[in-house]
C-alpha cells in the first residue's frame, strides 16, 4: 500500500484548472489562507525520494505542477488559461527507467456543472469525472472514454462537521478517525489515501475539513497507522512524520509563499 510504509504517492497523470466558474474553497479557509502551497519535499530512511512543486501565474492560479519521483519518474503539468479561464492542459511523464515508457497527454475538454467536472482527452482515451458539494469531494469516476464501464471509481464519506471518515479508492477501502480541528488541511494528504489529488488541489476543492491522524486499511488484518502533524503559528502543516520511532528518517516537509 502506498503510504502505509512511507511514500504518499502522487495522483494519476491529471490535472485540473481554477477559474472564475470554478469551486471554490470553503469561504472561512479562504480567509484564513495568507499562504499558498509552494513545495513538498518527502524523505525515506534519510535520504529524499520524492518532490512536489507548484508554480503559480500572477492571479495565483496555479499554472503548471512538478513531480518528481527520484530514480523513477519526472511528470510535469502546464495548464493554460483563457480569459481567466482554464483552455488546455497537458500531462508529460518522462519514465526515467529506459525500459519505460514516456507519455504526453493534452486534455482539451473540460465542462464544468454545479456539481461535476468532467475532463476528457480523446486522443488518449481518457475521461475523468469528479462529483462534488460545498467545496468536497463527493466521488470520482475514472474511465476510458470508449469503454465506460471499465471503471475506476472513489468514493468520499465525510460527518456532520465534513471531516473525512471513510474512503473506497477502486478495491481499497479506509476509515479516519482523530482529527486536527482548526488547522490548515496537509496540502499532501496525510494519512488519507486518494487519488487525483492534483486535481482537487488545482480546482479548490478538499476531501476533509479537517487532518484526521488515524487511518485503519479495511484490507491485511485492519491496519491501522498513523502520521504525526506539526504546524507552523498560523496552522499550516510544515512536517508530517510516519514513523513516530523515526520522525527523523521518514517524513515530509512542506513549503508555502506568502500572497
Amino acid at each position: 500500500m502506498k503510504k502505509l510504509l512511507f511514500l504518499v504517492l502522487i495522483s494519476l497523470a491529471f490535472v485540473a484548472c481554477s477559474s472564475d466558474d470554478s469551486p471554490t474553497i470553503l469561504e472561512e479557509e479562504t480567509n484564513a489562507s495568507l499562504k499558498l502551497y509552494k513545495r513538498t519535499n518527502s524523505y525515506y530512511d534519510g535520504v529524499l525520494s520524492s518532490t512536489q512543486e507548484v508554480f503559480y501565474n500572477s492571479e495565483n492560479k496555479i499554472e503548471s505542477v512538478t513531480l518528481n519521483e527520484v530514480d523513477y519518474l519526472n511528470r510535469t503539468f502546464t495548464v493554460n488559461y483563457t480569459n481567466g479561464n482554464v483552455s488546455g492542459i497537458t500531462s508529460y511523464t518522462d519514465v526515467i527507467n529506459p525500459n519505460g515508457i514516456d507519455e504526453t497527454i493534452n486534455y482539451n475538454d473540460i465542462t464544468l456543472t454545479n456539481n461535476t467536472i468532467i475532463l476528457i482527452s480523446d486522443a488518449s482515451d481518457r475521461t475523468l469525472e469528479i462529483e462534488f458539494s460545498n467545496g468536497y469531494v463527493n466521488s470520482t469516476k475514472f474511465y476510458p472514454t470508449s469503454m465506460p464501464s471499465s471503471l475506476f471509481e472513489q468514493i468520499f464519506t465525510r460527518n456532520s462537521n465534513n471531516q473525512l471518515i471513510s474512503n473506497t479508492t477502486g478495491f481499497d477501502s479506509f476509515e479516519y478517525s482523530d482529527f486536527d480541528a482548526d488547522k490548515q488541511l496537509d496540502p499532501y494528504g496525510s494519512v488519507m489515501e486518494y487519488e487525483h489529488s492534483t486535481f482537487f488541489m488545482i480546482f479548490g476543492l478538499e476531501v476533509s475539513r479537517d487532518n484526521p491522524l488515524t487511518a485503519t486499511y479495511n484490507g491485511n488484518n485492519g491496519e491501522t497507522y498513523s502520521n504525526f502533524l506539526e504546524y507552523d503559528e498560523q496552522g499550516y502543516v510544515t512536517k508530517v512524520s510516519y514513523d513516530s520511532s523515526n520522525s527523523n528518517s521518514n517524513y515530509s516537509e512542506h513549503q508555502y509563499i506568502t500572497e
